[in-house]
């Protein structure tokens, strides 16, 4: 009888221990799982980007709205417009001609204002441009077409002549026109290197936001002969107080009412080696040579993608429409591991 007592007791302390067990690993699995989805305070916001022309000069804003086609701050509209050859509509960037840089443009009272270096500034009647509905069909990337309404004449000459390149046309998007631009869904990036977009509009390269960190910047510097500023980088959103590298960690960002959502990484082209003072390409291709030493993307599915495209930064789409504005605070939801 007293052996069976004995058993019982074995027994029933080894239930406790398995009960206590399996609460435990419960909670941490609770723990481990929740988390890293909690909205965390990184960073605030330094400053903000608008670039109305593709690879043209930027118009730094104090705020702007958050948008399906990305950065909107009164009539200024991120990337709305893009620069094609008019017979192919095969598009040119700084990366052919880095003194587009140096091309100033804003966009107020339905006016588009350009201003190239040496000459006066040139304005452009955008409602005149909307009723003349001449459209230009853009080769984009991987060969992807898309219309924009053709600027015109004048325009096109004074941009033609600075580029030193004939029958250059400046186009400008509008909803409702003509776009191979689509969606991918999430499963299916990684095998698929069509740019993927939230929306289906615009001329931005993969994202309506392009968001870089200070930290990382600082990094970078520490490595570079020459330093640089972000500028080089062009992002729409530029964040200080997080950590290096932190943003290959996140899944969403929150700023204020605006919701973003990460869903890929900002890998960097020569595009960064472009002088934004000077206007001029890096003989020494700094800073995506140093790059590429340090940040390019895991082997695998993503590397087979990227190749020796270095990341800096993380391309964002939007879940929520809201204004921004530098000093405000950043929060972040983490992914489980960066990439």
């Amino acid at each position: 009888m007293l052996e069976i007592d004995k058993d019982k007791k074995v027994l029933i302390g080894c239930l406790a221990g398995s009960f206590l067990f399996y609460h435990t690993a419960r909670q941490i699995y609770s723990y481990m799982s929740v988390k890293p989805r909690e909205w965390v305070p990184v960073g605030v916001v330094k400053s903000l980007h608008i670039f109305p022309i593709k690879s043209c000069k930027s118009v730094d804003v104090f705020a702007f709205k958050c948008t399906k086609l990305g950065p909107v701050m009164g009539d200024l509209e991120d990337r709305a417009f893009m620069l094609v050859e008019e017979s192919t509509g095969k598009f040119i960037t700084a990366r052919q001609k880095p003194k587009l840089v140096h091309v100033e443009n804003y966009m107020t009272d339905g006016m588009l204002e350009v201003t190239v270096p040496g000459q006066p500034k040139l304005s452009v009647d955008l409602r005149k441009v909307l009723q003349n509905k001449r459209t230009i069909r853009a080769t984009l990337f991987k060969n992807l077409k898309q219309d924009g309404y053709d600027c015109g004449d004048e325009v096109a000459k004074l941009l033609s002549d600075y580029i030193e390149e004939p029958n250059y046309r400046l186009i400008f998007y509008k909803e409702g026109l003509y776009t191979e631009r689509t969606v991918i869904p999430d499963d299916q990036w990684w095998n698929n290197p069509v740019p993927k977009r939230n929306d289906d509009s615009g001329f931005t390269d993969l994202a309506p936001f392009h968001i870089a960190t200070d930290a990382s910047l600082k990094v970078l510097n520490e490595k570079l002969d020459n330093k640089i500023t972000m500028r080089y980088f062009r992002p729409s959103i530029y964040i200080e107080g997080c950590a290096a590298w932190d943003e290959d960690k996140w899944a969403e960002i929150r700023i204020g009412d605006a919701h973003l959502e990460c869903f890929a990484p900002c890998t960097r082209c020569v595009l960064t080696t472009v002088d934004p003072v000077k206007g001029e390409m890096s003989k020494e291709m700094q800073p995506l040579k140093k790059l590429r030493e340090f940040r390019l993307v895991p082997d695998g599915k993503m590397r087979k993608v990227h190749m020796e495209s270095p990341v800096f930064g993380v391309y964002a789409g939007l879940v929520n429409e809201g204004y921004i504005h530098t000093g405000q605070t950043v929060y972040v939801r983490y992914k489980p591991t960066a990439f």
